[in-house]
């Protein structure tokens, strides 16, 4: 499952921490970009595995593909299934939002899942090594439910990518939540309570205009990733 985990963890960085603004708009633009974007996960990714890319990854009998091809196979996957989102937007008029987003990322992972070498799934599924999931629940409840939002209130109601101040408001707001399920014992439990209220007075206050769908998906993202990451640390969610 290392294997796994760690190629999940190199798509959540390549695909949302380093994605940059400039970069997710030139791989909109023309083929040099999307080849950019490619080569960080492929930079990435052979960062993240490279002690285990000369082992047996897949196995069908007379082809054996090792860590290597695995990774190559994924940078030509991830290129046609991105160039195919862009391509369905520019020329067929598909809408870029919610659905589409959660589709992309559905096909990305599962193509991780496909060509990693992963035989039986049991509890150890959801134990990667400990600071490896961590950093993907970091990035998760950062950068990846940031731009959820984003989708989703563009559907609702056609708004843009947060301003700097919004975007890193909410982005504090739940670190501080997450970092509540570190804490054994059920002490964090009423500080957590209280830091979701005055979530929901900010927005009564108007402080910022932060919407209510915006507030619901950072509370859902932060708790779900929160439970799963002191089961992780502590070993249990109690």
């Amino acid at each position: 499952m290392e294997i796994f985990w760690r190629f999940f963890l190199s798509h959540l960085l390549a695909d949302f921490t380093l994605q940059f603004n400039v970069v997710n708009k030139l791989k909109r633009q023309n083929v040099y970009g999307m080849l950019l974007h490619c080569l960080t996960h492929l930079i990435v990714s052979v960062a993240f595995l490279y002690r285990y890319l000369d082992e047996i990854w897949l196995n069908f009998g007379f082809v054996k593909l090792n860590g290597w091809c695995a990774v190559g196979l994924m940078l030509v996957v991830h290129f046609v299934i991105d160039e195919l989102r862009v391509y369905s937007m520019k020329k067929l008029g598909f809408n870029d939002g919610t659905v589409s987003f959660l589709a992309d990322q559905f096909l990305h992972v599962y193509v991780l899942f496909m060509l990693s070498p992963i035989l039986v799934l049991d509890k150890g599924f959801f134990l990667p090594e400990k600071w490896v999931g961590l950093i993907c629940m970091f990035t998760l409840v950062t950068h990846v439910t940031t731009v959820l939002i984003y989708f989703v209130e563009k559907d609702l109601s056609g708004r843009g990518f947060p301003g700097f101040d919004e975007k890193y408001f909410l982005i504090f707001e739940r670190i501080v939540l997450w970092s509540f399920f570190f804490v054994a014992g059920w002490w964090w439990l009423p500080f957590a309570a209280a830091w979701i209220i005055q979530l929901f007075y900010i927005r009564k206050k108007r402080i910022l205009d932060l919407s209510l769908a915006n507030i619901l998906i950072s509370l859902a993202s932060t708790i779900m990733c929160g439970l799963w990451t002191r089961y992780m640390y502590l070993g249990s969610i109690m």
